[in-house]
């Protein structure tokens, strides 16, 4: 979580933003670099995908476009920068589909994001892989399902890379569906939470696709499922969620720039129809392929509205999950 000293600073700053309205648009917008914060570290596939992002960007605008790797609580300092930059369209967010969960997980930021942030458009969509670990004596989600309800509660396990990570909350979700009672095991980071999924430490982990196709490969985890509403064309022997037998589990990750609440509308205008530009391109579509990834075409306006269905939707989610554990 955000140091509360960082906080106060960055709410100070989106007041001073907020209160002076819709900036005046650069007429011969971009005239100069453009930034591109990324709130994960560099090596990460979010980062891997964001300098993809940020090269064809750069090619469609005519101007550089460099990456900023700002880490750290869950990706809201990130966020948060933006959130803070001047709505000029200079500074821009990388963001994912981890941020309308925001909100709800980290009450004591100084900025609704929501509120905060504005669409500029899609770019590119994937999803998670249920993974467990090599020696379980379940080899279908519905077996681990029905081992996990013939135990007592909590003897089942997942990893993730802490509350509020996305493995953390599709691996809730995936609990919440089915009925069952997980215990859950936070790392630091995926790659501990995978490390020891291999060891046998814990029994399942919801992985990028990225990694995920490695491990399986070699012999060191199972794939039981895709979180997305369609099988991977990456891993096309995995089934689905709905086709491993849970209905109503169809969760996709995704990724999409977003600027300053205020940015003015032909600034926005102009970063949307340059991700359009290149969306379709075969070439960008082989290079998200490299990171397990698929394009993903929206505007701002349909990037926006899918995003504000996110928020609610994770609200509704989170609420009832903490419910459920408060029982």
């Amino acid at each position: 979580m955000l140091a509360r000293k960082h906080l106060g600073a960055l709410g100070l700053v989106l007041a001073a933003f907020c209160a002076t309205g819709p900036a005046a648009a650069d007429p011969a917008y971009p005239s100069k670099p453009l930034k591109l914060v990324v709130g994960i570290g560099v090596g990460s596939t979010t980062d891997a995908l964001a300098r993809i992002a940020g090269r064809r960007l750069s090619d469609a605008v005519g101007q550089p476009v460099v990456v900023e790797n700002r880490p750290g609580a869950g990706g809201t300092i990130g966020a948060g920068a933006v959130a803070a930059a001047a709505p000029d369209g200079y500074t821009i967010l990388f963001a994912s589909s981890s941020l309308p969960t925001f909100p709800h997980f980290y009450p004591d930021m100084n900025f609704d994001p929501q509120a905060a942030l504005a669409g500029a458009g899609a770019l590119a969509q994937g999803g998670m892989v249920l993974l467990t670990r090599n020696n379980a004596p379940w080899n279908s989600v519905q077996d681990l399902v029905a081992y996990a309800k013939s135990k007592p509660a909590d003897s089942v396990t997942y990893a993730s890379a802490g509350i509020g990570s996305i493995a953390y909350l599709y691996s809730e979700l995936f609990a919440q569906t089915t009925g069952m009672q997980l215990l859950h095991i936070p790392y630091k980071s995926s790659a501990a939470a995978l490390t020891d999924l291999m060891a046998g430490q814990v029994d399942f982990v919801f992985d990028g696709p990225t990694t995920a196709i490695t491990q399986v490969k070699s012999g060191n985890t199972k794939a039981l499922a895709y979180s997305a509403q369609v099988r991977s064309p990456f891993m096309p022997e995995v089934p689905s969620m709905k086709e491993a037998g849970v209905a109503g589990f169809a969760e996709r990750t995704w990724f999409g720039l977003m600027v300053p609440r205020n940015t003015p509308s032909e600034v926005v205008e102009r970063l949307s129809q340059a991700i359009l530009s290149f969306v379709d391109d075969p070439g960008y579509e082989a290079e998200l392929a490299s990171a397990m990834h698929e394009p993903l075409r929206q505007d701002a306006a349909a990037f926006q509205h899918m995003v504000d269905g996110e928020y609610a939707q994770w609200g509704d989610t989170i609420r009832a999950m903490r419910a459920s554990a408060s029982r």
